[in-house]
């Protein structure tokens, strides 16, 4: 199950993005001539994509940049916030109690818990802020700590809007789309911003959990839920927070 789980988080986005944006370079003028009716259709595939860790929402906000130009900006984060729902909708059909009674037995998990259910808005804020931090990974955790909706869709909303201008810029200056593909952060202020929103949300976070050995805190409490989720071995999640109690 562990390798599993990995190449659906890492390596399953990794194939299906190269296959898309290999896609939208080999069609790029069937691209340029959809209608609404169209767009309308790959929006909707795009929040299932998003939604299931297959479509990096950076590469649409690329392909969003290039083919439509600022006027993606709203709808892009339309389909962030769509995406973030559905997972939320999915989650939300499993027994969350029974979840959340197994998390609790971890000591980290129920700090954790206690801090990030105290400002909710401000922790998924942060969170989301990074660019390096996979979407679809960060859904499912809020979803299975059980944050409410509406502050996972602000905090979410506030995160996502430097993040997605960022990559709407980036898809805005590229003059061809398979330069925008394969090297889309040779720009030099757009890798300037990203190390920004990194630190910051790095620093954002750690401040959010205090100076007692949070960084393993929040480790070792993102990792528990994932491991439950994915029906990891309960007994090996129960070791590594034990290690780490010591």
């Amino acid at each position: 199950m562990p390798s599993l789980s990995a190449f659906f988080l890492t390596i399953l986005p990794f194939l299906t993005s190269s296959v898309i944006g290999i896609w939208m370079i080999q069609h790029e003028n069937l691209l340029k001539n959809f209608g609404w009716k169209e767009w309308g259709i790959v929006c909707v595939g795009c929040v299932v994509g998003c939604a299931l860790a297959l479509i990096p929402p950076t590469l649409l906000a690329f392909g969003f940049g290039y083919f439509w130009g600022w006027r993606g900006f709203i709808p892009l984060i339309s389909l962030n916030l769509a995406a973030i729902t559905l997972v939320y909708s999915i989650v939300h059909q499993m027994n969350k109690k029974n979840l959340l009674q197994a998390l609790a037995r971890f000591p980290r998990v129920a700090i954790f818990l206690d801090k990030t259910h105290d400002d909710q808005v401000r922790f998924v804020f942060f969170t989301k802020l990074s660019p390096v931090l996979p979407f679809a990974l960060t859904n499912l955790i809020f979803a299975l700590m059980g944050l409410r909706l509406r502050n996972i869709l602000v905090g979410g909303f506030l995160g996502m809007i430097p993040r997605t201008a960022l990559a709407v810029w980036i898809g805005t200056e590229a003059k061809e789309i398979g330069q925008l593909i394969e090297n889309p952060n040779e720009n030099m202020i757009g890798r300037m911003v990203i190390i920004s929103l990194v630190v910051v949300s790095v620093v954002g976070l750690l401040r959010f959990f205090g100076k007692n050995n949070d960084s393993i805190l929040l480790i070792d409490a993102l990792l528990i839920p994932i491991c439950y989720f994915f029906n990891q071995p309960m007994v090996a999640c129960m070791e590594y927070d034990r290690f780490y109690m010591r």
